[in-house]
């Protein structure tokens, strides 16, 4: 039986959460739904989340809209 992953989370970004907040707003003005992993622990104690603790809040869009998002990201950083 052939499945479709295409609603598979994967990750676009990882950084601070005030910068994965900016990049989650980006992606869902562009029309890509997208959420903040560890948005709350990332900022209360981000060494439990990742070593060293940076890094800690991660942005996470569906397989099928990975490409896009990743395009979204770059056109933002040339800015």
């Amino acid at each position: 039986m052939k499945t479709d992953n295409s609603t598979e989370p994967v990750e676009v970004f990882a950084g601070s959460v005030l910068d994965a907040g900016m990049i989650q707003s980006l992606l869902e003005q562009e029309g890509i739904p997208a959420f903040i992993q560890n948005e709350y622990m990332g900022s209360i104690a981000p060494w439990q989340v990742t070593a060293g603790g940076s890094a800690a809040a991660k942005v996470v869009v569906a397989k099928a809209d990975h490409e896009k998002a990743v395009q979204v990201i770059n056109d933002y950083g040339q800015e």
